[in-house]
């Protein structure tokens, strides 16, 4: 483009891109306060040309009128055709045109000037209103002319000013940062742009940042790392009384934020294990109830302590090798007793003594304790005490639990009990063919916090319910308690004449139990009578107790591997 003014002397040129607009936003348009001198100018440029056009009569096609030729000379005169056609589509004879009628009469006007939806107004004012209209256009299109004449004279300048230089800062640093990606060198004290000081001390191979990351690990991770600390301010040392939070240069938990302070704290507790480890002290082993530790050439072991299985006090009466693997045995681990085994409760042998039990089979063997009596035995070792509040405690009361297992001192710290345990004896009804039952007894059981083995009847429970002292016999777990009488038959169960169990007809119906004629009880047993209750057994199995918690040793222990 030739520039507008020749000499633009003293200006400088610059270029039209680099000079901003500080104008009023101008929305007709789309000019905004900020754009580019060359924005704003080719905006006013297009849009001056778009009047132009619209106002170049050429452009016109007025064939529609009757006009092929001599038709209107200017954007004026074709307002003024448009005028009279309308008069004559209104239907005004053009020698009535300047009748006292019209020019002021009404006529319909174009959609653009139609305002709160009324569509006609007097002739006068319409036109009026569009020669106002034409000279707004024409002013407008004036001052368009003259700020794009301005603009043209703007981006002359501009676009024959010189592009600016900008000349890189340099640093000098103190340490060598390697070598950037051109392979300039950045040596310390050397001046360097400062694009090549970032490159090398982005991706230098040796101390670049990128290699610092690979390295040292995102910062989420360093973070990660430092709040793994597990030891704090109230952490007692190892080498010197106090906690490490009295240290001068310890780093508190409030305080505690980065990689440095980590590696502060982690270097006094590595120096205080180090001066522990390197003091005169000795590190021994030390035993207690559960475990045995030992140190043996700088390796601690550690391993668990036991007593194994141990028969209990009192039942001397169990003889036979297959009756002395029944035998209650307990078993302590720590401070933690278990017990095992079946109790079988020692019969009267005529002396008050208890009978030999020996479990097997073969001749002349009492193979189910068949004895009829059923009275316990209460004299002599391995004897029982009988209470007639319904109790029998085992050992003649003492502790069943040997010094191997507990110390004399020693106490368990409560009662612990087995809440009603079925218990049995096997009886023979008779001999040809031997024919056998079981007669059947409920029993808690109860070690005591004195080490005492015992049980409790049914009727016991009965008594001492609301601390009473009701009649015998009472409550309903007498159904399987056995109650029986010499010489008395024996139920028989499988007959067809029983319906205990079942009935063929509905509704209420009498319960009936056969009884088989050729089978008596060859002797008497009411098994919730403390004195008829010798020869029925019982299982410790999943009884267990503890040890008062302040014994710190088992007087005879094994090491379990």
């Amino acid at each position: 483009m030739k520039p507008l003014n020749l000499d633009n002397r003293p200006c400088s040129p610059i270029s039209s891109n680099c000079v901003i607009w500080q104008g009023p936003d101008i929305p007709c348009i789309s000019i905004c306060q900020g754009d580019s001198v060359s924005d704003v100018v080719a905006a006013l440029a297009t849009e001056l040309c778009t009047l132009l056009d619209q106002t170049n009569v050429s452009n016109y096609d007025l064939t529609c009128l009757g006009i092929t030729t001599c038709g209107p000379k200017d954007f004026q005169a074709l307002i003024q055709l448009l005028i009279d056609k309308i008069c004559e589509l209104q239907g005004i004879p053009a020698d009535v045109r300047s009748s006292s009628e019209c020019p002021d009469c009404l006529v319909s006007v174009a959609p653009c000037f139609v305002q709160n939806g009324i569509t006609t107004m007097q002739l006068l004012d319409y036109v009026q209103m569009i020669a106002t209209k034409i000279c707004d256009l024409i002013a407008s299109i004036a001052d368009l002319q003259d700020q794009i004449d301005a603009l043209n004279i703007r981006v002359t300048i501009l676009e024959e000013t010189p592009p600016p230089t900008f000349t890189l800062p340099s640093l000098t640093p103190d340490c060598d940062l390697g070598v950037s990606s051109n392979g300039t060198p950045v040596n310390p004290a050397t001046s360097q742009t400062i694009n090549v000081v970032l490159d090398a001390l982005i991706n230098d191979n040796t101390n670049g940042y990128c290699v610092y990351t690979a390295a040292l690990g995102e910062v989420a991770d360093l973070y990660t790392a430092i709040s793994r600390k597990c030891v704090n301010d109230g952490t007692p040392m190892l080498s010197t009384p106090g906690t490490f939070g009295s240290l001068v240069t310890w780093v508190d938990d409030v305080n505690y934020d980065t990689v440095a302070d980590a590696i502060n704290n982690i270097w006094l507790v590595l120096c205080d294990v180090f001066d522990y480890n390197s003091s005169t002290t000795v590190i021994t082993g030390s035993t207690t109830n559960t475990i045995d530790v030992t140190v043996t050439t700088g390796v601690i072991a550690a391993n668990i302590l036991d007593t194994g299985w141990i028969d209990l006090d009192g039942f001397g009466y169990y003889t036979g090798p297959t009756t002395l693997t029944l035998k209650p045995q307990a078993r302590r681990i720590g401070n933690l007793i278990h017990f095992r085994g079946l109790v079988t409760i020692p019969i009267d042998d005529g002396t008050g003594a208890p009978l030999l039990w020996q479990y097997g089979f073969g001749p002349n063997i009492d193979t189910y304790y068949l004895s009829t009596t059923v009275t316990p035995a209460t004299a002599g070792p391995g004897s029982v005490v009988l209470a007639t509040a319904g109790t029998l405690t085992f050992n003649q009361g003492n502790s069943v639990l040997p010094a191997s297992i507990i110390g004399v001192g020693e106490t368990l710290d409560n009662n612990y009990t087995k809440e009603f345990q079925i218990a049995a004896r096997p009886i023979q009804i008779d001999s040809s063919p031997v024919t056998s039952s079981i007669l059947t007894a409920a029993f808690n059981v109860q070690i005591s916090s004195s080490k005492t083995l015992l049980i409790s009847l049914p009727k016991n429970a009965e008594q001492n319910a609301f601390s009473g002292t009701a009649g015998l016999n009472t409550s309903h777990i007498n159904y399987i308690v056995s109650h029986v009488t010499s010489g008395q038959f024996v139920p028989s169960f499988n007959n067809a004449a029983t319906n205990v169990n079942s009935s063929s007809v509905s509704g209420t119906t009498g319960l009936d139990i056969s009884f088989n004629s050729a089978q008596t009880y060859p002797f008497s047993c009411n098994a919730n009578d403390e004195q008829e209750i010798g020869g029925f057994r019982f299982s410790l199995d999943g009884l267990t107790a503890f040890v008062e918690p302040c014994t710190t040793d088992i007087p005879i222990a094994v090491v379990c591997p």
